[in-house]
């Protein structure tokens, strides 16, 4: 099953654990709540939901503007582009510049900064400062764009592994403290087959781009 919406993955999870029959053992509200942080544990995890569509990946400018603070959601820039011209890319640095350094950067593409540096705390900056208003869009890795309520559809993930999800809820699950559907050892197993099933998608995505740079799992 490809479990388009919260609903049919709860539907599928009391199905498979036995609490299909009211009153259920857990209810919908945790159920739709450790949905949600499924798919952000995924996505964190696995790294495989991309975008350059959405609005967070617009970052409007202004002369002499170089630092932005992005949303919440973004993980990663892996890179930026001049927006309406994907052919002017901005090259990424590893590292922080500080502006009094200026060797090997210019303003390029009427005005627009030519290199740009993201850091883990969420913060993207621009090199040089721009000489001009415009907009640069972004190829982010990020989390879900906001949380889903039951009658919601799934976003982001591939069909194919949302059935990943019910993994993590088990997990949940099995770890609330409550009578006799109370099992660590259950849990446990539940978030292992989870964690792998990310490491998967991680390595699939990684090939799939055939993006190289990042590290695949080893079997030694």
């Amino acid at each position: 099953m490809a479990y388009e919406t919260v609903s049919a993955l709860i539907k599928a999870f009391r199905e498979d654990e036995k609490d299909a029959i009211e009153p259920y053992f857990w209810s919908d509200n945790q159920l739709v709540r450790w949905t949600n942080e499924a798919l952000t544990e995924f996505a964190e995890q696995s790294e495989s939901f991309r975008d350059e569509e959405s609005d967070v990946t617009l970052i409007p400018y202004g002369v002499g503007q170089d630092r932005f603070e992005l949303d919440p959601c973004v993980i990663d820039v892996i890179s930026a582009w001049v927006d309406g011209q994907r052919e002017s890319c901005l090259s990424r640095s590893c590292a922080p510049i500080g502006n009094g350094f200026r060797g090997g950067y210019w303003l390029a593409y009427s005005g627009c900064s030519s290199h740009f540096h993201f850091n883990p705390v969420g913060i993207l900056k621009l090199y040089p400062k721009p000489s001009a208003e415009g907009a640069i869009r972004l190829q982010v890795v990020r989390r879900p764009l906001a949380e889903l309520s039951k009658c919601d559809k799934i976003p982001d993930m591939l069909p194919s592994d949302r059935r990943h999800l019910l993994a993590y809820i088990a997990y949940k699950a099995y770890r609330v403290n409550e009578g006799e559907t109370y099992s660590i050892e259950s849990s446990d197993k539940h978030l292992a087959r989870f964690e792998k099933a990310c490491q998967d998608a991680r390595e699939k995505d990684i090939l799939r781009r055939g993006d190289c740079v990042r590290p695949i799992r080893s079997s030694w």
